[in-house]
């Protein structure tokens, strides 16, 4: 993997640009995962459009991903892809001097000194797919709204789960749910 090259990919050069829009095309692939250490991703492919707009003490960034990446099933532990696209936007304030704790406020907002070469949205473009990416990720269910599942996990699951209902209660709580409370 040739990390210097990926991590190129997501530097925009801000001196030297002129007032305007701009666009930039970078692919978020398997590299890209594995560098940004992104482990709930197996694989995947997500294409990012970058739109620039360049003013003179401001940059704004509207990022759209579209794609799809590969994740563990929650139930079954095989790979499922998971279609995703979404947008974010970023603001850069292009100030004289920087003050301390200016940028801790807000994580969409970034205050940068007017003289900066460029700007490396890396770890942006990573805590923004890491933030889109799926709580609960599982198969789709077909039509008839059965899981499509690996058969054999499935068949474990309820096997499991019909062994426990079939267990005895302890009889502490039974004779707690026999109690009856005044109104």
């Amino acid at each position: 993997m040739d990390e210097k090259r990926i991590r190129e990919d997501f530097k925009l050069r801000l001196a030297g640009v002129e007032d305007g829009n701009y666009s930039f095309s970078v692919c978020c692939n398997k590299e890209f995962f594995e560098l940004a250490e992104i482990e709930e991703v197996l694989d995947g492919q997500l294409d990012l459009r970058i739109e620039m707009v360049r003013h003179e003490k401001l940059v704004t960034l509207s990022f759209h991903f579209d794609g799809e990446v590969t994740m563990t099933c929650d139930r079954c532990l095989l790979p499922v892809n998971v279609p995703m696209s979404f947008a974010s936007n970023l603001i850069v304030k292009l100030v004289p001097m920087v003050e301390e704790g200016e940028n801790d406020d807000d994580d969409d907002i970034w205050v940068m000194d007017e003289n900066t070469y460029e700007l490396d949205v890396f770890h942006y473009v990573y805590e923004t797919i890491l933030l889109a990416l799926p709580h609960k990720v599982l198969h789709e269910d077909d039509p008839n709204g059965n899981p499509t599942c690996d058969p054999s996990v499935m068949a474990i699951l309820d096997n499991m789960s019909s062994s426990k209902n079939e267990e005895e209660t302890d009889p502490r709580w039974d004779a707690l749910k026999n109690l009856k409370f005044e109104d």
